[in-house]
């Protein structure tokens, strides 16, 4: 890293640490969490390359993010600790990854935790991968996308395909992945001091939100627990200064342990949904090309 890439990386760091991390510490309730990290979705700027559309899937709201040549679509499910999130914040990353890897993005607005409890999130996801091929896409031109909680979302919707014997989609795309609401990882607790962005106490409070009555370790709602044989190609991205750093690696490594071709690049000096940030950060540009290239090779 140069030294004007250290400098933009510190400064990032700086930032998240005081608008981001400190404020999830607090007992504030989700909703009002929720409402700030809308706030923050002004400072994303949007591909100038790229139509938005706010419409409806199946009943359930989307954003189509569309470039100027596409030949394939992602259907992305936003990260957020399942209580936060929308195509509203997430739109600058959606029309990133749209641009590079000349993909619809269709970014979901699912519904959300505390007033939408698990299996809520799923259903809409489902309804939306159904919707898109009675349009006539075909699965093998279809990829799942997630960042963090998203990420648990995605991997359940594929098990439950699988276990329906329903076509699965071409690939998953899994960035900074949330899939083990338990929590119990070491990094989780090792990298609280160094990640600047999320904490432990925030993500807890979403995936209880999201769980309901569910075990957090029961594998519909951490789905890292259940069986991953059978599943699609999968990329996982995350930071090595990240609380999932670990959650990460062992979703990659189980995924390849189940015989899926599962690929895992962990970006140093990085943390939780580093790709957000590719107007400031380099190696967020070298994360998003490789996300586009895994999507266009499947």
């Amino acid at each position: 890293m140069n030294v004007s890439a250290a400098v933009a990386s510190t400064l990032v760091k700086a930032a998240l640490r005081a608008s981001f991390k400190l404020p999830s510490r607090l007992p504030i309730p989700l909703t009002l969490l929720r409402s700030a990290m809308e706030g923050g979705a002004a400072l994303f700027r949007v591909h100038p390359d790229v139509a938005i559309e706010a419409a409806t899937l199946a009943g359930v709201s989307v954003e189509y993010i569309t470039p100027l040549q596409a030949d394939r679509v992602l259907l992305h499910f936003h990260g957020g600790a399942f209580f936060a999130g929308s195509a509203n914040t997430h739109r600058a990353l959606g029309s990133e990854i749209a641009v590079r890897a000349q993909s619809k993005v269709v970014m979901v607005n699912y519904r959300r935790a505390p007033e939408y409890a698990y299996p809520a999130a799923m259903v809409d996801g489902l309804a939306c991968y159904q919707a898109l091929l009675d349009a006539g896409w075909l699965p093998s031109q279809i990829s799942f996308g997630g960042d963090s909680g998203g990420c648990a979302i995605i991997l359940s919707m594929a098990q439950t395909l699988r276990d329906r014997s329903q076509a699965l989609p071409a690939a998953l795309l899994m960035i900074s992945p949330y899939v083990d609401i338990t929590l119990s990882l070491p990094s989780v607790t090792q990298m609280a001091g160094r990640d600047p962005m999320v904490t432990a106490h925030a993500l807890r409070r979403g995936g209880d939100s999201y769980r309901g009555d569910i075990s957090a370790s029961d594998p519909r709602v951490s789905p890292l627990f259940g069986s991953l044989r059978n599943l699609p190609p999968m990329l996982v991205q995350a930071g090595s200064e990240e609380i999932l750093l670990d959650d990460a690696r062992r979703l990659a490594r189980y995924a390849s342990e189940a015989g899926v071709e599962a690929q895992c690049h962990i970006y140093p000096g990085m943390w939780h949904n580093f790709q957000m940030f590719s107007a400031f950060i380099e190696d967020a540009n070298l994360a998003l090309d490789e996300i586009a290239a895994f999507i266009r090779s499947h």
